[in-house]
């Protein structure tokens, strides 16, 4: 990789630095240099496909295949990896980041405060003060807020009905998901993915 451009995953990105002092990742998602094809991982792949079928085949034919893989907000090469869960959330707590963590594995049936307390290892009690301490919010509205921010990404890049991404993220049903969107987003749900069309025209 001597003179030429490249990333890693950030994880990654200071041991390699440590070991091959003479390199320097670029903080992308992906990076396409000549013939080095290098990306970050996570979704950061799917963000490549698209650039590469996009300069062989057209931006139309490469859109085409990402709504088929229902990843139709494509990032840009330049864009940011995604943070640690601890950077996500601003915490460093073990226990906190075990809990926030399996918030975001369980959104479609989202887990009881005691379940949550034996993944953490604590009493109820000892994980909303945790909670309540670490992120000035309770057990639910962060729990909560996990599965809006999920359904958020949804609206963006997946053509899921509003019902289905209501369900899909823990609602119980369409109204009640659209009443906790308008209170954490200030759109409803419809109204967000119109803005988006409408910005994508």
């Amino acid at each position: 990789m001597d003179n030429r451009n490249f990333t890693i995953h950030w994880e990654h990105a200071e041991l390699l630095k440590e070991a091959f002092p003479h390199l320097s990742p670029r903080q992308a998602r992906f990076v396409i240099d000549g013939d080095r094809i290098t990306c970050g991982g996570g979704i950061a792949p799917l963000d490549m496909m698209h650039a590469m079928i996009s300069e062989r085949m057209g931006s139309h034919f490469a859109r085409r295949v990402s709504d088929w893989y229902l990843h139709t907000a494509v990032g840009e090469p330049t864009a940011p990896q995604r943070g640690s869960a601890a950077e996500r959330f601003g915490t460093h707590h073990p226990a906190l980041l075990a809990v926030l963590e399996k918030m975001e594995a369980t959104i479609e049936q989202p887990l009881s405060r005691d379940a949550m307390a034996k993944v953490a290892g604590v009493s109820v009690r000892h994980l909303d003060r945790l909670f309540t301490d670490q992120l000035e919010i309770g057990f639910l509205e962060a729990y909560r807020n996990v599965r809006l921010d999920h359904a958020r990404r949804l609206l963006e890049q997946s053509p899921l009905l509003i019902s289905e991404i209501a369900f899909a993220t823990g609602f119980s049903s369409a109204g009640h998901f659209s009443k906790a969107f308008t209170a954490r987003f200030s759109s409803t749900p419809s109204r967000f993915r119109e803005k988006l069309t409408k910005a994508k025209r």
